[in-house]
């Protein structure tokens, strides 16, 4: 299959946890979750025969996944779906298409929440981190007011950033996502802001680039740019289980 003839693919690597080879590495962090991931969806897909496109992008995925399965056991309403991603450009049309693969994969409407986490040096080369936070945040935006977002979130902001979006945005961030590792110790001021505001604290070990840049390029044997990465987690809600979480990776021209 000649992977770099399209100048656009996906890369959904499904319910990852039925996949052993992931499961049984406990240990693993985020980035090699990730990596193994892509690789073992990458291998299934080549070995499948299959090349299902969708408006001329290439989706590749594994045949044997079990996230429709998964996620049909249960009513939409016993479920909790979040997003988290991971954007490497300020572009409206990348967070668009990320939440929209979002959706498609896992066939619902809407889901309970989406967390932007804007790639770091990404702020620090343009210098100009709050107006392209914004401009982002205003496409998040338009999906709560259309209900098909009910919470949105940043993840690994200054606390200053954070509160100057919070005082601009019309629907203001209801959750913040604090690296540990960066940060051993969450300020007070911003612990009592998300107190006062009734912004949910959360914490989070995912490094600040997730995906290195030559992984997906030894994987496809294609050099193709990453563009943005969504991992998607569903819960049943009066469990308190996760039954499917999974990575989307958009690559390409755009």
């Amino acid at each position: 299959m000649d992977i770099g003839s399209h100048k656009k693919c996906v890369i959904n690597t499904g319910n990852i946890l039925s996949l052993n080879d992931i499961t049984r590495k406990s240990g693993q962090n985020p980035t090699e979750e990730l990596i193994e991931a892509i690789n073992i969806t990458v291998k299934e897909f080549r070995s499948s025969n299959l090349a299902p496109t969708q408006n001329s992008k290439l989706i590749i995925h594994r045949p044997t996944d079990d996230l429709k399965a998964k996620i049909e056991e249960q009513s939409l309403a016993d479920l909790k779906i979040g997003l988290k991603v991971f954007l490497n450009d300020d572009s409206k049309v990348l967070i668009q298409e990320a939440v929209e693969e979002g959706f498609a994969t896992l066939k619902v409407p809407c889901v309970q929440n989406v967390i932007l986490q804007f790639k770091k040096d990404k702020l620090i080369e343009t210098g100009d981190d709050i107006n392209s936070l914004k401009k982002i945040w205003g496409v998040l935006e338009e999906y709560v007011k259309n209900e098909k977002i009910s919470q949105i979130g940043l993840a690994d902001v200054e606390e200053a950033t954070f509160r100057n979006v919070y005082e601009w945005a019309t629907v203001k961030p209801a959750i913040i996502q604090i690296n540990l590792a960066t940060c051993c110790v969450v300020p007070p001021t911003l612990q009592q802001f998300c107190k006062d505001n009734d912004v949910q604290l959360l914490t989070h070990s995912d490094p600040s680039e997730i995906l290195p840049k030559d992984a997906v390029g030894d994987s496809l044997g294609v050099p193709l740019p990453v563009k943005w990465i969504s991992r998607f987690l569903v819960h049943i809600i009066c469990r308190g289980v996760l039954c499917s979480k999974g990575y989307l990776i958009g690559l390409g021209e755009y």
